[in-house]
């Protein structure tokens, strides 16, 4: 387990312990003790030992330690024994429960880590279908399918690792004065040498690099890397044994009992220890009243200078890490703030939010000092550690806010940073990303230190398949620094310049299909043209495939124009943006071309070719000139609009009451004549269809004295559900905008006014019988979601009752959050907008039986 982790844990399971401590054997209850009190290593000896020859253990026992096992070999991140294990204990198919459940979620972990990414699928989906909410596993089987997408940018970035750099951990810069403070684990022997030594623990302090030109004109300690899964070549004493497979640092003091440093047979290459490495950029302790015998970690400056807050481990025992049992083996973390007086920093104070009973650490303050981010795992957060925000007002500190579900998840989010625009970046393990830790992006809005956007992944090569976090960069991110175990893996932290090369965003992907309006078939080969919206020298051509589709990747963050044109169509000019479009997950546009409408006067003669065309024109086309005696159109089928054919159509004068008649063929066109100052009424017929009715107004023009006398047009009553399409048995018909208020149930004027619709529709169907389904948003309790649309569909039904619909015609059914419309599902992070489309009402046709 890496150093920066246990500084705010995110794998630590204590239940299992009390599970089946139990009538196991001693050896058992020791590894159980090791596992419960982050002793990974003894414990990993201990259990590879008992299950050898588990004598006495149970079948359930037996599991339950592979589990652990496993799991222990992943918190010291050797992937390879885990995979191991998981996969042995897995592959007998155990039945698992409750917290054993997420196995399968840390086997996805490790198989992705290890580059397994299809058979990390698997397991993710076993996970997603044994547990209701933890449904990371959705985006991260999307990722997993298309990771090219996180990884198309990398040759915008050059990545150089520093010569500052030891063989202990080494992250979370923070610039000051001209220089550059940093968090190392490294002797305080040396400043700028720190040899191995697996027998003592080691303890982080802050150190200091006094002027960065050292570090821009290094010649031999710096090398260049093309992606995030090169090794990067440094210029250092050559280490004694094999380096890339050795096991790092373990947990420190900074937070309860480390792992021993002594090595262990069953750990990939933790015997080969006895390695150095040598920095080639001297640097110093940053300040001996700051660095104490506890643990110094990422700290932030304010901008002046005249007051650093840093992290620091608590020196009072008491209370478990993060919301585990009270244990006085664990130390709290918690935030310090000190004031430079007399070249040295003095006043050393804690901010007023620490606790006993939670952690506080990685500070960042927006460059007016005035507000402050951090991480923590107080009361009222998402789960594990999340970050949250306080203000600094004459002295004072707000009361601490947590940055809400944009930002923070289930899992772990930790080590902001805030540039000089007020744009975050942080590190998570439940977004989806490259594996284990990665850096993430979201503007914000500075009036509210709030988050205004949505959550990015760097992409490759600021990340990779290892840990990836402590970011420190300007508002361009055109250079800056990273943290990261991707040398050597394990827990050897190291420090990392980049440049940026090339686009600041990548590119996004967009599936282009054009398609025959009429006919709904793909066009062959058709060329377009797009460009970003408002630069025509951006605009570029492409030609679809014969199955009229075209993959395209567009510059992220933009929005575009696409312009179609095709000999006879009418030309398309359709907007499109990729401000809100997935890293990962390409979005879909779909083109449908309409075919140039051409008048003919049918009074006069026409010559074949110009009847041919007016056929054409017929069949599909919908009369939308207002000064033609000629109305026309087409019916289709309203759940997959295709033309149908049978369907009687009756076409009313509403002046004279005179109807006209006719029967739809095969393209299910129609054509009457009509008088221009008169309301018609256009009905529409077919067996087992529900039938649709229309008002066709009439042309307006000025009052004479012969309107008085003519037949009043009747009001339809907020017009037909159906309009122009019909819809069958079987078919679900969506109720647009019955949208309801979250948490309420109460019927919306503006979704009551719809209803009226549905009433309407009713009245012209006497007999049909329908099944209203209603639908909440995925936020909250399943079962109270489930009462709530129950409520909601309930509410409906008394409407409809009201207004004269016999309830025997209806079946009310709550959905509940079963089946959102979109990826809005547990744990995924949502606008207001995208939940509102799952607070939905819809209706199912159970039958329509003629009388």
């Amino acid at each position: 387990m890496s150093i920066r982790r246990i500084i705010f844990l995110v794998y630590l399971i204590t239940t299992t312990l009390a599970l089946f401590a139990q009538n196991t054997s001693k050896v058992f209850q020791k590894a159980n003790t090791q596992f419960e009190t982050l002793g990974y290593a003894k414990a990993i000896e201990l259990y590879e030992t008992a299950l050898k020859k588990p004598k006495g253990a149970s079948e359930e026992e037996i599991v339950k330690a592979k589990l652990n096992l496993a799991l222990c070999y992943k918190q010291v991140k050797d992937y390879a024994n885990a995979e191991r294990v998981y996969r042995e204990t897995l592959s007998a198919n155990p039945i698992l429960k409750g917290e054993d459940i997420k196995a399968y979620r840390h086997f996805a972990q490790v198989l992705t880590s290890n580059g397994k990414f299809p058979e990390a699928n698997q397991h993710w989906q076993k996970f997603n279908e044994l547990q209701e909410q933890d449904k990371r596993g959705i985006e991260f089987i999307k990722l997993n399918s298309n990771r090219e997408a996180l990884e198309r940018n990398a040759g915008s970035y050059r990545i150089e690792y520093v010569g500052i750099n030891s063989s202990s951990a080494d992250f979370s810069p923070v610039y000051f004065k001209k220089g550059l403070v940093f968090v190392s684990g490294r002797s305080t022997s040396s400043g700028i040498r720190r040899v191995f030594n697996w027998d003592a623990s080691s303890f982080l302090d802050l150190f200091y690099l006094e002027d960065l030109k050292a570090i821009g004109n290094e010649s031999n300690g710096a090398s260049a890397i093309g992606s995030s899964t090169q090794t990067p070549i440094q210029k250092s004493a050559p280490p004694s044994k094999k380096l890339g497979t050795d096991y790092y640092t373990p947990p420190t003091p900074n937070d309860g009992k480390t792992i021993g440093r002594k090595g262990n047979e069953y750990i990939t290459g933790s015997k080969d220890l006895d390695y150095e490495e040598n920095p080639t950029i001297p640097t110093e302790k940053f300040s001996k009243n700051l660095n104490s015998k506890y643990h110094e970690g990422p700290c932030a400056f304010f901008h002046d200078g005249s007051k650093i807050i840093f992290t620091r481990n608590s020196q009072i025992g008491g209370g478990g890490l993060f919301g585990q049992k009270k244990n006085a083996t664990i130390n709290r973390l918690k935030l310090y703030i000190a004031e430079y007086e007399d070249n040295d920093w003095r006043k050393i104070r804690e901010v007023p939010f620490n606790s006993n009973d939670y952690s506080c650490g990685h500070p960042t303050l927006t460059i007016d000092d005035k507000t402050l981010y951090f991480v923590s795992d107080m009361p009222g957060g998402y789960g594990g550690t999340d970050i949250w925000m306080t203000r600094y007002n004459n002295g004072e500190w707000t009361k601490p806010q947590n940055l809400g579900g944009a930002v923070n998840t289930r899992g772990n989010e930790m080590f902001p940073f805030i540039d000089e625009r007020g744009n975050l970046y942080f590190s998570s393990d439940f977004h989806p990303g490259l594996g284990d830790l990665d850096i993430f992006f979201i503007p914000m809005n500075t009036a509210t230190g709030m988050p205004s956007g949505k959550v990015r992944n760097l992409g490759a090569p600021l990340n990779s398949n290892k840990d990836d976090f402590g970011i420190l960069t300007d508002s361009e991110r055109q250079t800056g620094f990273l943290s990261s175990n991707r040398k050597r893996g394990g827990t050897d932290d190291d420090i990392y310049k980049f440049t940026r090369l090339g686009t600041l965003y990548g590119c996004r992907e967009l599936i282009v299909n054009i398609y025959d309006n009429e006919t709904k078939k793909p066009f062959d080969r058709i060329r377009f043209e797009y460009e970003i919206k408002g630069n025509k020298l951006s605009r570029e051509s492409a030609i679809t495939s014969s199955l009229g589709t075209i993959k395209l990747c567009l510059e992220a963050d933009n929005e575009f124009n696409i312009f179609v044109k095709q000999n006879g169509f009418q030309t398309e000019t359709v907007s499109f943006s990729n401000k809100d479009a997935s890293d990962y997950e390409s979005s879909k546009l779909d083109i449908f071309l309409k075919k140039e409408i051409i008048l003919v006067d049918k009074n006069k003669k026409s010559k074949p070719t110009e009847t041919k065309i007016q056929n054409d024109v017929l069949v599909s086309h919908k009369n939308n000139n207002s000064v033609s005696t000629i109305f026309r159109g087409i019916v289709t089928a309203g759940k997959d609009s295709t033309p149908i054919a049978g369907v009687k159509i009756k076409f009313i004068n509403q002046c004279t009451g005179i109807a006209q008649e006719m029967v739809t063929g095969s393209d299910g066109s129609y054509e009457f004549r009509r008088e221009l100052n008169c309301d018609y009424i256009l009905e529409s017929f077919k067996e087992n269809f529900g039938k649709s009715a229309e008002l066709v107004a009439k042309i307006e023009e000025k009052r004479g004295i012969i309107n008085i006398f003519r037949k009043k047009t009747p009001v339809l009553s907020g017009g037909s559900l159906f309009d122009t399409k019909l819809y069958k048995v079987g078919d679900v018909v969506k109720l647009d905008n019955i949208y309801y208020d979250s948490d309420s149930y109460k019927i919306r004027k503006d979704a009551a006014r719809e209803l009226e619709k549905l009433v309407w529709t009713m009245q012209k169907n006497p007999n049909m019988i329908i099944e209203i389904r209603s639908h909440t948003d995925t936020r909250g309790n399943a079962l109270d979601n489930l009462s709530l649309s129950q409520r909601r569909v309930n509410e409906v039904v008394d409407f409809l009752v009201d207004k004269g619909v016999a309830r025997a015609r209806m079946r009310g059914v709550g959905k509940g959050e079963s089946e959102p419309v979109n990826s809005c599902g547990d744990g995924v992070q949502c606008t207001e907008a995208e939940h509102q489309r799952n607070r939905r009402t819809e209706f199912k046709i159970l039958s329509i039986e003629r009388k």
